[in-house]
């Protein structure tokens, strides 16, 4: 009955709460019947942190990712789990399982780790710096042990010490001859200064006799020296030098020491601080006591080279101060070496002797090539090139000098270079090949540009007047890089360029060099550098004319080589030949094109100066020599001349005898069958086989023929 009174309202919402309530049950049911365990996803993290508590436990390293992707990978895709998110559970678990360290321990691992980064980093400085670490020491020994022998050098009881070290500093400077032209990176670039060198034959008292060089040395005191350019004059005085550092001048008097010094670089007042400085420059320190007491007692030898690279203004002082040392010590044995032409007897009343430095012979200029064979490539030979040399008489007389023989025995066996038959040709090509085709693969810059460099800077030097520049052959680095710089717009370069293209001439060509530890440079050799001035004057016949007339002596090879030049050298001919009839005629020899009544003109007028008596009658002489050897025209008429006057028994004795005398230097082997011709002549017989002496081997199968 109570049931009946419920109010209709409160019921309703009692009914609605059962009904929504059998409803979720109902619904909820079927999830309930099948949550009978944990899912796959679930499953699969247990799985991996058992995994992990287990390598724990078993005191493993952690798995990498690769190991578990093996592990879990597949699985790990199939309930929606990335690699990435296994690698996480793995991790975190494992670090969780791992046992708690103390404080102690902890601390222990730190220190350890510690120590073991730092012996890594101590063993990788040891490993990789070791060198330099051995390096650093021993350049502070040897830097120790050097300042002690600068502190002590130069007092009595070290002396022996110090010359040792002198001879040792001349060997490693002198015992190497580097060829100029030879790139750096080719191998055989050096060979031996004893190799290379023929003992030079000098002219002695009379006109034919030939000594040699070394005798002259011990015979003559005091000796002066003169040469053609590069007759090697240099390469005799270093060759003394490197004799003495290896104990073969043991028979001269007083075992003197030789002291090398050039001439134009003599920058103090008093010689005995370049003596000084010079010994100073071959591990011999503090040596004024040593070059003072040995000064005193005549045990050095003094070594002048080069007399002819001072510039003309500055030449009379230079004499004066070597004129008044040799007044001083007259005791030293002197050796002065200077260029034949530039030569004006300025030492005649202080040297015993004046002997010139003769011509390379046919077997010299061989024995000169010998070393040479091993570098050639094959189907060439040292005998092909004295055949292709002797077929070339003008080239010929260019091989008896030793500088122009290195250079065809380099391009002879290192090129296709064909030897030319004319001297201006082969300056020409010769350093055509040397600037362009040789390394053409390597060159930034071209030939032309190159040669006009080379060109600026030998015309700047021959009529450099710099104060600061006392020869006229080399240039401090300043003055070469100024120089280049101001050529630069006409080639079309910036001034970025100065370097690398004075580099490229120096490393692959050789005709400029480095000198003085690069603070220098000059050319290969004083004949290269005339020739590029001759080339930059081409076209300016009256500014070579005033060099010549203000310097003859400085100017006479550059005019000679510019009258060799494809061009017209009538009017500079004739302008010399009022001042100068000899070097006119010298010209002729050279000359490409000239006037031909101006050249019958001059020979005309030495016709009747043959035979001249004195300096002049020699240098008439070889002026007659140089016209007749060569190939053209005007100069089968001169040898037909000479030929016709030796056998003229009317004409003067005198006269003959010039004649036969210049035959014989034109190193002509029809020149030789000429002077065989009067081999048995009673009135000049043995000036005939003087003569035929003169010409070496080409002689040797008219010799035997007379005989």
């Amino acid at each position: 009955m109570m049931l009946c009174v419920i109010p209709y309202k409160k019921y309703k919402i009692m009914i609605n709460k059962a009904i929504f309530t059998i409803l979720l049950f109902s619904l909820m049911a079927p999830i309930w019947a099948q949550d009978t365990g944990p899912s796959p996803r679930d499953a699969l993290i247990t799985e991996i942190e058992q995994r992990a508590q287990q390598d724990v436990k078993l005191e493993k390293s952690p798995e990498n990712i690769q190991g578990l992707n093996l592990l879990f990978g597949e699985e790990a895709k199939s309930v929606g789990l990335t690699l990435r998110e296994v690698v996480q559970i793995y991790e975190e678990t494992y670090q969780t399982a791992k046992p708690k360290k103390s404080g102690f321990e902890k601390f222990m691992e730190n220190q350890l780790a510690v120590m073991g980064w730092s012996l890594a980093i101590i063993f990788f400085i040891f490993h990789f710096l070791r060198e330099a670490m051995n390096k650093f020491v021993i350049h502070v020994f040897v830097s120790t042990k050097n300042w002690f022998y600068r502190q002590l050098s130069g007092y009595r009881f070290f002396r022996r010490a110090n010359l040792r070290k002198y001879r040792q500093a001349l060997i490693q400077q002198f015992q190497e001859f580097t060829i100029p032209f030879c790139h750096h990176d080719k191998k055989n670039c050096q060979l031996k200064l004893r190799d290379i060198y023929v003992p030079l034959k000098v002219k002695g008292t009379t006109e034919h006799e030939r000594i040699d060089a070394s005798q002259a040395i011990t015979k003559y005191q005091r000796l002066m020296v003169v040469g053609e350019p590069g007759a090697g004059k240099s390469t005799l005085l270093k060759h003394l030098a490197l004799s003495y550092a290896e104990g073969d001048l043991t028979d001269l008097p007083k075992q003197p020491v030789p002291i090398l010094l050039d001439i134009n670089r003599l920058n103090s007042d008093n010689l005995l601080d370049d003596f000084v400085n010079q010994l100073d420059k071959h591990d011999f320190p503090n040596a004024r006591h040593f070059v003072e007491m040995s000064l005193e007692k005549g045990t050095l030898m003094l070594l002048f080279d080069g007399l002819d690279e001072v510039k003309t203004s500055e030449r009379q002082r230079i004499v004066n101060k070597i004129n008044d040392w040799l007044d001083k010590y007259s005791q030293c044995r002197t050796v002065i070496t200077c260029r034949t032409a530039v030569y004006h007897n300025e030492f005649v009343d202080k040297t015993k002797q004046t002997l010139e430095i003769d011509r390379f012979r046919d077997h010299e200029i061989q024995q000169f090539l010998e070393p040479w064979q091993n570098n050639m490539p094959a189907g060439k030979s040292v005998k092909q090139l004295m055949h292709t040399l002797q077929e070339r008489p003008r080239i010929m007389q260019l091989a008896g000098n030793p500088l122009m023989l290195t250079i065809i025995a380099y391009l002879y066996t290192d090129t296709a270079f064909v030897l030319p038959h004319s001297r201006a040709k082969f300056y020409s090509e010769a350093t055509h090949i040397l600037l362009e085709q040789w390394h053409r693969e390597h060159n930034q810059y071209d030939a032309a540009k190159k040669q006009a460099v080379l060109r600026h800077l030998a015309l700047f030097n021959q009529i450099s007047g710099s104060e600061n520049q006392q020869d006229r052959r080399s240039m401090d680095f300043k003055t070469v890089f100024v120089q280049i710089k101001q050529i630069l717009p006409d080639l079309n370069l910036t001034d970025a360029d100065v370097e690398p293209l004075l580099n490229e001439i120096v490393e692959r060509s050789g005709l400029l060099q480095k000198i003085d530890g690069g603070e220098r440079y000059q050319f290969a050799h004083l004949t290269l550098q005339e020739f590029f001035a001759a080339v930059e004057l081409r076209g300016n016949m009256a500014q070579l004319l005033t060099y010549f007339q203000a310097d003859s002596d400085g100017w006479r090879e550059t005019v000679k080589i510019w009258c060799g030049l494809d061009h017209d050298s009538s009017e500079l001919i004739r302008a010399i030949y009022t001042d100068d009839p000899i070097m006119a005629f010298e010209c002729l020899a050279d000359a490409q094109q000239m006037n031909a009544e101006l050249a019958d003109e001059i020979t005309e007028y030495f016709k009747l100066q043959l035979g001249t008596a004195g300096d002049k009658g020699e240098a008439i002489n070889r002026a007659f020599a140089a016209v007749a050897s060569n190939t053209q025209e005007r100069g089968k008429t001169i040898f037909d001349f000479l030929a016709e006057t030796l056998s003229n028994q009317k004409e003067n004795k005198q006269k003959r005898i010039a004649a036969a005398n210049a035959l014989s230097m034109t190193n002509l082997p029809q020149a030789a069958e000429v002077l065989g011709q009067h081999y048995h002549d009673k009135e000049i017989s043995i000036l005939i086989r003087a003569a035929l002496r003169e010409m070496g081997d080409l002689a040797v199968p008219v010799i035997v023929q007379r005989i």
